[in-house]
């Protein structure tokens, strides 16, 4: 088995090196290769613009589609709404049946314990 020379790879690295840097200083409009933009919306500006998108859409579909577009919004705010109130709901039961099982325990099996 034949090993590569030491100079060849050293050699390679320096031509690797020299490219990279004719690539990303060659041309003016070039960025680095560490600074990247990221066109990110942030905030307000980002609920206006889908808000925007929103309504373009909304106004290019035919009356029909409108029509079951509003549907379909209304019935999932509504779904969305009951279950809220379900999870509220279950959040109360399980706050009086631990509150139920604390007077259980503290009235009638606590003094048992005790007694004996």
């Amino acid at each position: 088995m034949t090993s590569p020379q030491p100079q060849d790879w050293k050699s390679r690295f320096q031509d690797l090196k020299i490219e990279i840097e004719r690539a990303t200083s060659g041309s003016p409009g070039s960025e680095s290769l560490n600074q990247i933009e990221v066109d990110a919306p942030v905030g307000m500006d980002a609920l206006g613009r889908g808000y925007q998108q929103f309504l373009s859409w909304f106004q290019g579909i035919p009356a029909s589609g409108k029509l079951l577009a509003i549907a379909g919004g209304g019935l999932l705010s509504l779904t969305l709404i009951k279950t809220v109130f379900q999870l509220i709901a279950s959040l109360i039961t399980l706050a009086v049946f631990g509150v139920i099982l604390y007077l259980v325990y503290r009235f009638w099996i606590l003094p048992k314990s005790s007694e004996e």
